[in-house]
């Protein structure tokens, strides 16, 4: 069997839909083929995304000829659990940086700066003449990885490649645009039900700049009033369980990205990499930034 799956810490609407929608195409072709994930959810996978009735299974016994297909993630060192790195056949990320690794493994991958993995998915459809099994609920599932991870379009990571599918996939499924708001309602609803606990859900852990801290969350919701209303139980839990953090708020009504920490000398180093000024533990830029996008600045960036 070849298990399609994605990294351990978290999973998130866009491993989620890449996944589930990989499996069906694959399945289309003859092979046997499951999407299986032993990661929590976070708040991308709300009620509108879990009444689409799209079924997975954590539950995984390997056996000796399984092979694996990784999406939404590349780093090695954050693959799920139950992966073989040996049996490994295929990587589809958006996460550049590791693209040489595969390379050198002679796994073939695809590793694309793009919006979201989702769009990847929605073209390996097409390429294969397939867009026939992309019903309702399959495309709905995709504009929602595409809307999250794009930040409704707006991110600067978005493509064009990203706003063609997603406008493909709307007219496949015959779905009102008013869809989109309704997800990104679910998701907020969700967030709100536990805020604190909404934000352990979508830590990354990994040093990728001297500029950020090793643990590095985000948060995406529409209204930041419930949000900020939460910041010390936040903080309070963030510094008992890290010394040094940073969270990345996006709020889709501003239009905006709200760093917080409380720590002094995380808040000095952020200062440097965006010449702004931290005030009450924020640090508000003026459009949004996804963490992918932060991560790449500081990567970038010297003094």
């Amino acid at each position: 069997m070849v298990v399609i799956t994605a990294g351990k810490k978290y999973l998130d609407i866009d491993a989620y839909a890449s996944g589930i929608a990989y499996a069906v195409l694959l399945k289309a072709k003859g092979i046997d083929c499951e999407f299986i994930s032993t990661a929590r959810k976070n708040g991308s996978i709300p009620k509108v995304v879990s009444d689409l009735k799209f079924n997975i299974t954590n539950i995984y016994k390997p056996k000796k000829n399984d092979k694996y297909i990784i999406v939404d993630i590349s780093n090695p060192d954050f693959l799920d659990k139950i992966v073989d790195p040996n049996r490994i056949i295929e990587v589809v990320d958006h996460h550049t940086g590791f693209e040489q690794f595969w390379c050198e493994q002679n796994i073939p991958n695809q590793i694309e700066f793009i919006g979201a993995v989702a769009t990847l998915i929605y073209e390996k459809f097409v390429q294969n003449r397939q867009l026939f099994l992309l019903d309702k609920n399959l495309c709905k599932l995709l504009i929602c990885a595409i809307l999250d991870n794009t930040l409704n379009l707006k991110a600067n990571i978005t493509s064009q490649r990203d706003i063609e599918a997603y406008h493909s996939l709307h007219k496949l499924g015959n779905i009102s645009y008013n869809f989109d708001k309704e997800y990104f309602l679910s998701c907020q609803k969700q967030i709100n039900e536990d805020v604190v606990q909404a934000v352990l859900n979508d830590i990354k852990i990994e040093q990728v700049s001297n500029f950020l801290p090793k643990i590095f969350g985000q948060l995406t919701f529409y209204d930041k009033k419930t949000i900020f209303d939460k910041l010390t139980d936040i903080s309070s839990v963030m510094n008992n369980q890290y010394k040094e953090w940073l969270i990345n708020l996006i709020c889709l009504k501003d239009g905006k990205s709200y760093l917080f920490t409380t720590n002094p000398h995380i808040q000095t180093k952020i200062e440097k990499l965006f010449q702004s000024k931290f005030k009450c533990n924020l640090l508000v830029l003026k459009q949004f930034m996804l963490r992918k996008e932060i991560m790449k600045k500081a990567k970038q960036f010297t003094i």
